[in-house]
C-alpha cells in the first residue's frame, strides 16, 4: 500500500512539473520567482499518516475498551501470509498426511499465519497445528478440526457452524462473536478461552474444559454440556435457556443475569456460584444441583 502511495505521490509531483509553463524570456527576475516557489514546494511537510483508529474503524458497540485488536502484518513479530495456491498445496498434502495415517503427505503447519477472512468450509484440518494463526472471519463451516491445535488462535467472527472441533486444543483462543452453532466442542480445551457474545446455540460441550473461560453474553441455548468442566467462568448474562447442565461443574462461576429457564441442573456443582439477578430459575431446579453456604442465591430465594 505504501509503495502505491508513493508511486501516486511521484505521479503528483511529475505532473506539477510537466504543467509548469516553460520559460519564454531568460528575464532573471522570472526565473528568481520561479526558484523560490520550488524552493517553497520541496519545504512543504509531508501528509501526516492516518491513525490507527481512522484505520480500523474505531471501537464502536465495545466497552471499556475491550475489543481486541486485529493482527498485523508488518513488523517484526509479523503473521507469515500465504498465497492461495501455496495453502491449497498445503492443504492437499495434509489430506494425503491424514489418509494414509502419516505414512505419505505432509501435516499442515501453519502457526503464526494469517488466514484472515480464508474460505475453508468443509476443510480436512484434523490434527493441524494452528497455534496463533489469524483466523479472524474464517469461514468454516463444517470444516474437520478433530484434535487441531488451535492454542490462542485469534478467531474473531470465525464461521465455525456444525464444524467438529472434537477434542481441539483451543487454550487461550480468542472466539468472540464466533458462530458455532451446533459444533462439536466435545472433550474439547478452552481453558482461558475469550468466547463473548459467541454463538453456541445446540452446540455440543460434554465433558468440555471452559474454566476460567469468558462467555458474558453467550447464546447457549440448548447446548448439551452433560459433565461439563466450566470453573471461575464468567456466563454473566449468558443465555442458558434449556441446557443440558447434568453433572457440570460450575463451581465459582459467575452467573448474574444469566437466563436459565427450563436448564437441567441435575448434580451440577454450584458451589460458591454467583446466581444473583438469574433469569428462569426456580427453587426446585436449585433443589437438583449441589449448592452451599457459598453459593449467592437469587434474592427471591431467600
Amino acid at each position: 500500500m505504501k509503495g502505491r502511495l508513493r508511486k501516486m505521490g511521484l505521479r503528483r509531483r511529475g505532473e506539477a512539473e510537466d504543467s509548469r509553463p516553460a520559460a519564454d524570456s531568460p528575464d532573471p527576475p522570472k526565473k528568481k520567482k520561479k526558484k523560490k516557489k520550488v524552493a517553497a514546494a520541496k519545504k512543504a511537510p509531508p501528509a501526516p499518516p492516518a491513525s490507527p483508529s481512522a484505520i480500523g474503524g474505531g471501537s464502536e458497540g465495545w466497552q471499556d475498551g475491550d475489543r481486541p485488536p486485529e493482527h498485523e502484518s508488518t513488523g517484526p513479530k509479523a503473521l507469515r501470509e500465504i498465497a492461495d495456491e501455496d495453502l491449497e498445496k498445503l492443504l492437499e498434502a495434509h489430506r494425503e498426511w491424514i489418509a494414509s495415517k502419516s505414512a505419505a503427505g505432509t501435516r499442515a503447519e501453519l502457526t503464526k499465519t494469517n488466514l484472515r477472512e480464508a474460505y475453508l468450509q468443509g476443510a480436512q484440518l484434523r490434527g493441524a497445528d494452528l497455534r496463533e494463526t489469524n483466523l479472524q472471519k474464517e469461514e468454516l463451516q463444517n470444516a474437520d478440526l478433530f484434535l487441531a491445535d488451535l492454542r490462542d488462535a485469534d478467531m474473531l467472527e470465525a464461521m465455525l457452524q456444525k464444524a467438529n472441533l472434537k477434542r481441539a486444543k483451543l487454550k487461550g483462543a480468542s472466539l468472540i462473536s464466533a458462530r458455532l452453532e451446533e459444533a462439536d466442542l466435545s472433550e474439547a480445551n478452552l481453558e482461558g478461552a475469550d468466547m463473548r457474545e459467541a454463538d453456541l446455540r445446540e452446540a455440543t460441550l460434554e465433558s468440555t474444559c471452559l474454566t476460567r473461560a469468558n462467555l458474558r453474553g453467550a447464546n447457549m441455548f440448548m447446548v448439551e454440556a452433560t459433565g461439563l468442566q466450566m470453573q471461575q467462568a464468567q456466563l454473566q448474562g449468558a443465555d442458558l435457556k434449556g441446557a443440558n447442565l447434568a453433572e457440570a461443574d460450575l463451581q465459582g462461576a459467575r452467573l448474574t443475569g444469566a437466563k436459565l429457564q427450563g436448564a437441567e441442573l441435575m448434580d451440577t456443582n454450584l458451589k460458591g456460584a454467583d446466581l444473583l439477578d438469574v433469569e428462569g430459575l426456580t427453587e426446585s431446579q436449585l433443589d437438583e444441583a449441589e449448592t452451599d453456604d457459598t453459593t449467592i442465591r437469587p434474592l427471591e430465594f431467600h
